[in-house]
């Protein structure tokens, strides 16, 4: 005999997709990241840019990066959240050096065309 509970119990959208969505109520702290609670699972998420996010609970890697005495680019997918490349950065690299190499990282991905879902960011190091 099978017997059926009286409610069924569904999964949220971003059970599927591992991507959540903020709902209407959106905070911004100090050091420019957005916290918000997912429209669908209504769990606490997290973003840096704005672009992606994540879950709010377990370990952060964006900020564990930053943190980093090495500084580097990172290509990330913004859709998967996945780093496709990152690229170690000399310590003592000035500001030009640092836009010259930004600009050939960006065009040797194509991350500046419309639609190609990437996102190039300078990560660790020391902040001037």
């Amino acid at each position: 005999m099978l017997i059926r509970p009286a409610t069924s119990q569904t999964l949220t959208q971003c059970w599927y997709t591992r991507q959540h969505q903020p709902g209407a109520a959106r905070r911004r702290d100090g050091e420019g990241v957005w916290s918000a609670l997912c429209r669908h699972c209504e769990r606490p998420i997290r973003s840096v840019g704005g672009k992606s996010w994540t879950l709010a609970d377990g370990v952060d890697l964006d900020a564990l990066a930053t943190q980093s005495p090495i500084r580097f680019f990172c290509v990330t997918s913004v859709e998967d959240g996945m780093v496709i490349a990152r690229y170690p950065l000399d310590h003592d690299a000035d500001d030009a050096l640092i836009a010259t190499r930004l600009a050939e990282i960006v065009s040797r991905h194509g991350a500046a065309e419309p639609g190609s879902g990437l996102d190039v960011r300078l990560m660790g190091g020391r902040r001037a």
